[in-house]
């Protein structure tokens, strides 16, 4: 569904091109109705390519856009919105993607009661295949969160949080762990490339198996540990995979990933015991 909203990007980077991909693929928003800043041409080079309108210019951004997209590193933010606090106006909506910044430091960087959705995305959105995670901020109606659903659900799974402090957990569950199953992919592929299938085809099995997998998940009323359960048979060989897996501290591992991405999130101090 095609929505009629002009969009706007503070900041051109990778989740920029994730999201206007995924939404321009999806027919959400044509091309020609986004416009993105960065702070040189060379950070405008990759979204010119998808045909989006370029600027160096984030005034210009705020001034074109009725939803900008906030989606600069955490550090540079607030002198970003302060830079531009003064050509925001109370009826446009800005969907926050930067992390570590809850909605309550925009609305102040901003000093006004702007609307303020903050959401989550991973990487997948690119391919219309991702999660979305968001919580409304102070000064957000009802429209202003239909709208952002509009604008990110056809980007995959799109959840309200019941708490804005829950997107940290998200944070580390869904988006830094595209890193931690892409490094499970490359895992598998080695062992098929060790055992003589060709590289391209041992990745591209893996990829496709995780793929199958989770859509299982999705789509079954079974505990993913049953939908284990049912591929190992009693002597067999995934039960001797899995007992493997399990001797190395496979489950604890990838729990600890999770967890100390979430805590880095939460600027925990960070203890490495090796």
């Amino acid at each position: 569904m095609s929505v009629d909203v002009k969009v706007g990007f503070l900041g051109a980077g990778n989740m920029c091109q994730a999201i206007a991909g995924g939404m321009i693929a999806s027919g959400t928003i044509k091309a020609e109705n986004i416009i993105a800043s960065a702070r040189t041409e060379v950070g405008l080079e990759k979204v010119k390519k998808m045909n989006i309108s370029g600027t160096l210019d984030n005034l210009q951004v705020i001034k074109d856009s009725s939803v900008i997209f906030l989606a600069v590193k955490p550090h540079i933010l607030p002198g970003v919105l302060k830079q531009v606090a003064g050509g925001i106006t109370e009826d446009k909506l800005l969907i926050s993607v930067v992390n570590c910044t809850t909605s309550k430091q925009i609305e102040d960087y901003i000093g006004k009661k702007v609307p303020v959705m903050r959401t989550l995305p991973n990487t997948p959105v690119k391919v219309r295949s991702g999660v979305v995670v968001a919580y409304p901020g102070t000064y957000c109606l009802e429209q202003h969160t239909t709208l952002c659903q509009s604008l990110m659900e056809p980007l995959g799974l799109f959840s309200i949080l019941p708490s804005e402090s829950l997107i940290d957990v998200a944070s580390g569950l869904c988006g830094s762990s595209p890193a931690f199953l892409f490094m499970m992919i490359d895992a598998m592929a080695d062992a098929g490339v060790r055992m003589g299938i060709p590289r391209s085809v041992a990745t591209s099995l893996a990829a496709q198996t995780m793929q199958g997998s989770a859509k299982m998940v999705l789509e079954s009323e079974e505990h993913p540990i049953e939908l284990a359960n049912n591929v190992c048979s009693p002597g067999g060989t995934t039960i001797e995979g899995v007992y493997r897996l399990n001797r190395a501290g496979f489950k604890g591992t990838v729990m600890d990933a999770v967890i100390g991405a979430i805590e880095k999130t939460q600027g925990k101090e960070m203890r490495y015991n090796y």
